[in-house]
């Protein structure tokens, strides 16, 4: 499928990077980003060299890893069946893996083999320092493997992606697309946040017809060594890798403190709590969400002594209310 392509930019350096960002609110190929770490570098020389500077930058930690058996189609998903999943999980030495995949390139129908969301500070802290990019309150974190297919899925973060070996394409839809998606089950996930149920690869109109507009409003990115990609917030992403040995770096980060609690477990208690009231129940509270939660207008009607929850809320007093809560919420 053609999509039209994410703005490229060739004029943001690492030192820019975090200010540069700040300003967005759609994604970004920064291209050359990371052209100058040593692990790029050699990555372009040959794929044994750079396995070689991996395994002499583990710290000596199983990484969990996934696995899916030979002639499998490299999309890590749920089973036929939507019981299981259709790989298997394991903790695994970092240079065991890293020798297997060296063995496995070149062969068609290869097992695939995937390590995800590795923290360099754990696993590789020497590449961590060796490969730096100044991104204030992200942790690094490292994904390795062969051909490779991640389902189209959302991060409850900002997200910059590295490239350091291989090439990746994503394919990207803004949040507003979620209805369009086709949302998996919240309970029991692939790795840890929801994926859509619709194949970018063989879509099926008859089972998910609204997809089309999801298509409709998609672009893409397609990645190199020494790339950046920036995804914004909630942006869902399909992620294909097409070389038999592929490496990225990841820098997730928020900008709210911990005292904001976990969105999505508010948006849990809400389905539990709202979703099913009556039709006239359900848009009522409906409206107050709009009003209270939304809007951004709740309480300016009110002199600020008055306003309590509905004004500004100091990160003390949301940790003390988010403490009532679950005290209240006990059985």
């Amino acid at each position: 499928m053609d999509f039209p392509s994410v703005d490229i930019r060739h004029d943001i350096s690492p030192d820019e990077v975090a200010a540069r960002l700040a300003e967005r609110d759609t994604p970004v190929i920064l291209k050359g980003l990371v052209s100058a770490w040593p692990a790029v570098e050699k990555a372009r020389r040959s794929s044994a060299e750079l396995i070689d500077y991996l395994k002499a930058c583990d710290a000596g930690r199983p990484a969990e890893t996934f696995r899916q058996a030979p002639g499998g189609d490299g999309k890590y998903f749920y089973d036929n069946d939507s019981a299981g999943f259709n790989f298997q999980r394991a903790a695994i030495p970092l240079k065991m893996t890293l020798d297997r995949l060296n063995e496995l390139r070149g062969q068609a129908g290869a097992e695939r083999i995937y390590i995800q969301s590795a923290p360099l500070k754990d696993y590789m802290p020497r590449f961590r320092a060796e490969n730096p990019l100044d991104l204030a309150g992200a942790e690094p974190r490292i994904w390795i493997g062969n051909r490779a297919v991640t389902q189209t899925h959302f991060d409850i973060n900002y997200n910059l992606v590295c490239m350091v070996a291989g090439r990746k394409r994503f394919v990207l839809f803004p949040p507003d697309q979620t209805k369009n998606l086709y949302m998996g089950p919240l309970e029991a996930t692939i790795s840890g946040v929801p994926t859509s149920m619709a194949s970018l690869e063989n879509p099926d109109f008859d089972a998910h017809p609204r997809f089309r507009e999801a298509l409709a409003n998609a672009m893409v990115a397609d990645l190199e060594p020494g790339d950046g990609l920036y995804v914004p917030y909630m942006w869902w992403h399909h992620v294909s890798s097409t070389d038999d040995f592929n490496v990225q770096v990841n820098y997730w980060w928020n900008t709210v403190g911990v005292e904001m609690g976990a969105p999505m477990l508010v948006l849990m208690l809400a389905m539990l709590g709202l979703r099913d009231l009556p039709p006239d129940q359900n848009r009522a509270w409906q409206a107050m969400f709009d009003h209270l939660v939304f809007s951004g207008e709740a309480g300016g009607h009110l002199p600020p002594e008055m306003r309590g929850i509905l004004g500004d809320m100091a990160p003390d007093q949301r940790l003390m209310i988010r403490r009532a809560i679950g005290r209240n919420l006990q059985d």
